[in-house]
């Protein structure tokens, strides 16, 4: 049997490179049987372009969603998954595509070949030139994926929840695929499979950037941690985070995260659901040993890992 695909799209003010999204998925060799367009509040004729260009009597495949508001990347991601009804989900942004016609059937042909996987992160290549896996090596498991390109198993992850959308922006993908390792399913990233990131300047805030990349670490360790490891996951997620920030000169970051502290525990212990110590420290390992492209090919494995085995991956 074949896995159908639903993709979802999530938009904001950025007309020219969703067109060109569009195109470019619909032109895979297996285009997904639905894409549900998600459009955050934008205000640049978005809502006349895909009414105009894309409209159901032209493409009966896209579907249209304008929000009353900016509701965050992370809310449209979660209606994007509820209403859709494809065995997976795909996910890439509206400035993203497949390099190659056959990325999508590849994806769906290694879940279908591996029913205990429930992601899989393709490899992004960003208009700067950045790779974030190293090209030429196998599939490995990985600890997240990434959000501009990547395919869910639906029911595994039906099974384990949406997206927390107090997260808001940013960490989502950390936090799902900590759960999926916890619920016994693998992440795994598929290097020769190419997606490039235009990564539009449009929207994006490098200091807002930095403050939902610290707290939303904060609050996934709050709501995933296994209460032994708590207090020395958060301390080490806080300085961490703090060191990141610093080198890129003073900021407010900081600031902004102490304040947001009681915020954090708030959303942190709503959600808490921890997973298993091992799974917790399988996900660690994986992180640890991440790596970039750039970095000497005697840190990478040219052939799969056996199972428990860190690969390298790596990190946002």
């Amino acid at each position: 049997m074949t896995l159908t695909v639903s993709a979802v799209i999530a938009t904001y003010n950025r007309a020219p490179e969703l067109r060109i999204a569009l195109a470019r998925l619909m032109a895979q060799t297996t285009p997904p049987v639905e894409i549900l367009v998600i459009d955050d509040g934008s205000s640049d004729g978005t809502d006349a372009m895909m009414r105009s260009e894309f409209a159901p009597s032209r493409f009966p495949m896209i579907r249209y969603v304008r929000q009353p508001h900016n509701g965050g990347l992370i809310l449209a991601r979660n209606f994007g998954f509820v209403n859709t009804t494809g065995d997976c989900v795909l996910s890439v942004d509206d400035d993203s595509w497949f390099v190659e016609p056959d990325g999508l059937e590849r994806c769906v042909a290694y879940l279908e070949a591996n029913p205990d996987v429930a992601a899989v992160a393709c490899n992004i290549e960003t208009r700067d030139g950045q790779v974030y896996f190293p090209k030429g090596v196998a599939p490995f498991d990985a600890p997240w994926y990434v959000g501009c390109g990547h395919l869910l198993r639906r029911d595994a992850v039906a099974a384990v929840g949406l997206y927390m959308p107090e997260l808001y922006r940013q960490g989502e993908e950390k936090d799902r695929c900590l759960r999926l390792l916890g619920a016994g399913h693998r992440v795994v990233a598929l290097p020769g499979i190419m997606v490039y990131h235009d990564k539009s300047e449009k929207g994006r805030k490098p200091g807002l950037e930095r403050f939902y990349n610290h707290r939303n670490d904060l609050i996934r360790e709050v709501a995933r941690c296994p209460a032994g490891m708590l207090p020395w996951r958060f301390l080490r997620s806080w300085v961490g985070n703090s060191w990141k920030n610093l080198r890129h000169g003073p900021r407010l970051t900081d600031l902004k995260v102490l304040l947001a502290l009681p915020e954090i525990l708030r959303i942190g212990l709503k959600h808490r659901a921890p997973v298993g110590e091992a799974a917790y420290r399988r996900w660690l390992d994986l992180a640890a040993t991440a790596a970039p492209a750039s970095a000497p090919q005697a840190r990478h494995r040219a052939t799969p890992a056996p199972a428990g085995t860190p690969s390298p991956a790596r990190p946002d």
